[in-house]
């Protein structure tokens, strides 16, 4: 019995000397603390951004400081580019827009017999507040591009008979005003999608000045009289150019 248990606790005490043995044997590594993926909940002080294409479409109509007598009527504007949204909290957010801004305006005498429908085509930068689904701000429109068409019957040119005058032609940027608009936005989410939300978008915008500094380019009237049709008191964007448009945005998920 006595040699059961000597040859006993020589087993036990060689097992335990062989996994010493062996833990001591093995490399140890230095301890490496885990990986902590980044945060991609949050941006500066966003809690979300979004960003996708705009489109809006609508009329414009100068309807203040018209020549005498004269009246305007609606012509088609429209705005595309696109537009930035970043999430504050639940109720506030910031917006930013970049877009091409088209707008139209048509002036006419009573009976129309003499008549302007002048577009612009502008750059504009449009930074904004939301408060929830309304956004306020401003709109900066830099003109990029003219165009006017000008009708007078009863045109008389020197030297030549009385006759109707037609003609379509470019507008330099140099007489057309760089604006300063004020600017609302209700944005309204529709539709949501595993990308991004659709939104459907109205919007209002008042310029704080004239649309048209000069008449150079515009106005090739003069008759044998030595009168224009289209300068002086009876020059066209003497006043603002408001709009009022509807359309659509695309917002993308581009922070989570």
């Amino acid at each position: 019995m006595v040699n059961w248990k000597l040859n006993t606790c020589k087993t036990v005490t060689l097992f335990l000397l062989l996994c010493v043995g062996s833990v001591n044997a093995q490399t140890r590594k230095p301890y490496t603390p885990p990986t902590i993926p980044r945060d991609t909940s949050t941006f500066l002080f966003f809690k979300d951004l979004t960003a996708g294409p705009y489109f809006t479409g609508g009329f414009s109509q100068q309807n203040q400081n018209l020549p005498p007598e004269w009246h305007s009527s609606q012509r088609f504007a429209y705005s595309i580019g696109a537009l930035f949204d970043g999430t504050i909290t639940n109720w506030l957010g910031m917006g930013l827009s970049l877009l091409y801004d088209s707008r139209d305006a048509y002036l006419g005498n009573p009976g129309d017999s003499d008549n302007i429908d002048l577009n612009i085509g502008y750059i504009s930068v449009q930074p904004s507040i939301r408060i929830f689904w309304l956004m306020v701000g401003l709109a900066f429109e830099i003109p990029m591009s003219g165009s006017a068409t000008e009708i007078v019957n009863g045109y008389q040119h020197p030297d030549q008979p009385v006759q109707n005058y037609s003609s379509n032609m470019n507008v330099e940027t140099s007489d057309l005003a760089t604006v300063t608009e004020l600017r609302g936005t209700l944005s309204i989410p529709i539709l949501k999608t595993e990308s991004g939300v659709v939104h459907a978008v109205v919007c209002g915008s008042y310029p704080l000045g004239k649309f048209v500094s000069s008449t150079t380019s515009i106005d090739t009237t003069i008759d044998a009289r030595g009168y224009k049709h289209f300068s002086d008191k009876f020059a066209p964007g003497q006043g603002p150019l408001p709009s009022i448009q509807a359309g659509i945005t695309f917002q993308f998920d581009i922070l989570h």
